[in-house]
């Protein structure tokens, strides 16, 4: 009976939302009517009175469902009268130790200890998006069906990186002066549909990220505090760290210069994205060949 007794409705009028709530269940205890990013609580327009009148009368036998998938301004009217009545429930994203958990009780469903050192650089290559994570999880744990644990180096094979992940890779195929590789990743991720202005700010991001740890280090700052600064699992702070000593501090000021100068010029007109990044990815490597 559950296909009687669910309306769903995109953007109705109030009598349409009455209505179905008024309208009783067929062999069922109840009926759900789900209402999808509703404008009043996601856009410009506010509920009409009758409306936020109405919502502490709803029938016990109807569920109302206002599901917003882009968050809800909780300015409105709407919003603060489903707040009164208890019916606010927020799904945030998992980050930190809950994703780390997500990640390791996944496994475990396919048989696999995975410790939090793999989980986490799991999380790293592929994002924090729970159902993407669950599909590289599948993957991933069915290439060695007989293996009892999960290897990074079978993540490393197998999980297919975000963009931050590649340009990360390719930052550390910079740092290491690795001009094929670096420019490959580059080439890979404009084949996926990314362009160039969109690359360069993460490369401006990834060196800037090298600079504060340039800073905090200069602080004396203690490793666990750098870790703690840019938020990010032990062993991405080790390789930041690591990247940021193969440079020298007058050297990842100069790329972050390099890299925001060319995102001006692009941004402004003076200069074409055809060849921009390519330019920048030989300068910084001719900087790092020749330590200047």
């Amino acid at each position: 009976m559950e296909d009687l007794n669910e309306t769903i409705l995109e953007a109705p009028e109030t009598d349409a939302i009455i209505a179905a709530a008024e309208t009783l269940p067929f062999l069922a205890d109840r009926r759900l009517i789900l209402l999808r990013d509703y404008p009043a609580l996601t856009g410009r327009s506010e509920a009409d009175d009758r409306l936020t009148a109405y919502l502490p009368s709803v029938p016990s036998s109807a569920v109302l469902l206002f599901y917003c998938v882009q968050k809800p301004d909780g300015r409105k009217k709407l919003y603060q009268v489903i707040k009164k009545l208890g019916g606010i429930v927020s799904f945030d994203p998992l980050k930190g130790a809950e994703l780390t958990s997500f990640v390791t009780a996944a496994f475990k469903e396919h048989g696999k200890e995975c410790d939090q050192r793999t989980a986490d650089f799991l999380i790293f290559t592929s994002g924090s998006d729970t159902n993407q994570l669950l599909s590289e999880i599948a993957k991933i744990a069915a290439f060695h069906p007989d293996n009892p644990a999960v290897d990074p180096t079978d993540i490393k094979a197998l999980a297919t990186p975000t963009t931050e992940a590649t340009v990360f890779q390719m930052v550390e195929a910079v740092v290491s002066g690795q001009e094929t590789r670096a420019f490959q990743l580059m080439r890979d991720t404009l084949r996926s549909g990314e362009d160039r202005v969109f690359l360069l700010a993460m490369l401006l991001r990834q060196f800037r990220l090298l600079q504060h740890v340039k800073i905090m280090q200069f602080e004396k700052r203690s490793p666990d505090m750098i870790r703690s600064a840019l938020g990010v699992p032990a062993f991405v702070a080790q390789q930041y760290t690591r990247q940021a000593a193969a440079w020298s501090g007058r050297q990842i000021k100069e790329a972050v210069n390099l890299c925001l100068e060319t995102e001006t010029a692009i941004k402004s007109g003076h200069l074409l994205q055809e060849g921009a990044l390519e330019a920048v990815m030989l300068r910084l490597l001719l900087m790092r060949k020749n330590g200047k």
